[in-house]
């Protein structure tokens, strides 16, 4: 961590490098945060580190558990589905607004994102975490530019409870093509300033997302149930 003589930034400091590790997947749903570990690594003391992770419970993206300490949110899947059912009425809400509020920089900026995350080619994991990364900022920046400050917050918190799920199942399957699609015509609509179609195609994205993500983890948890089927009848017999 930079160190500087001004320690009240300390805590955000923090708060900000575990929120990049947790919303990346470098920490992952279920990990439990072992506060030495994480003083060490980050070389910071114990009060700052608590500050943080108070801001990041605050957020959803961490959980206090009855002795055994803070760890990453781990959703059940009726918690995801209820996540994206939210996140789909106000990003339809957001794109709205947006048409209407934008100006020629934010649309050149959202411009600028989808033809930089077009431009990537997906055959790394580098590569993939840069394509995450211009998803996140296009799509955030399409929704501040609604100008609507209470609703910017609320999307953000929303999408941040998720967003290492859609990571895991972008660096699964490295398919990005219908979500390229969908960002495509969004950014048409935007331009256009064509609040209905924006809308609109702002709640089909999201759906598109969960659709996705929900047929993703099935199959990664149905794969793991082979797995784990295959191990225990491999198991020698023993007699008693």
């Amino acid at each position: 961590m930079p160190d500087g003589d001004a320690t009240t930034l300390l805590p955000d400091l923090v708060y900000q490098s575990l929120r990049a590790q947790i919303l990346r997947g470098a920490l992952k749903p279920g990990q439990r945060l072992r506060q030495e570990e994480l003083s060490r690594e980050l070389d910071v003391s114990r009060v700052p580190l608590r500050e943080a992770m108070t801001r990041l419970a605050a957020d959803g993206l961490v959980e206090l558990n009855p002795r055994r300490g803070y760890a990453v949110k781990s959703l059940k899947p009726s918690e995801i589905v209820e996540i994206f059912e939210l996140r789909a009425v106000v990003e339809e809400h957001a794109g709205y607004r947006a048409a209407y509020a934008r100006t020629q920089q934010d649309v050149a900026e959202v411009e600028r994102l989808l033809q930089a995350s077009e431009a990537i080619d997906l055959r790394s994991e580098e590569s993939i975490e840069s394509w995450s990364q211009y998803n996140y900022q296009f799509h955030a920046r399409i929704i501040a530019s609604a100008g609507r400050e209470h609703l910017a917050r609320f999307a953000g918190l929303l999408r941040d409870t998720v967003e290492p799920y859609i990571r895991v199942e972008v660096n699964m399957t490295g398919d990005v093509e219908e979500a390229q699609f969908d960002h495509r015509q969004l950014f048409t609509a935007y331009r256009d300033g064509d609040a209905p179609e924006l809308a609109r195609l702002s709640r089909e994205h999201v759906e598109h997302t969960a659709q996705r993500l929900l047929r993703g983890l099935r199959e990664r948890q149905q794969s793991s149930d082979l797995s784990r089927r295959r191990k225990v009848q491999k198991r020698p017999f023993l007699a008693t």
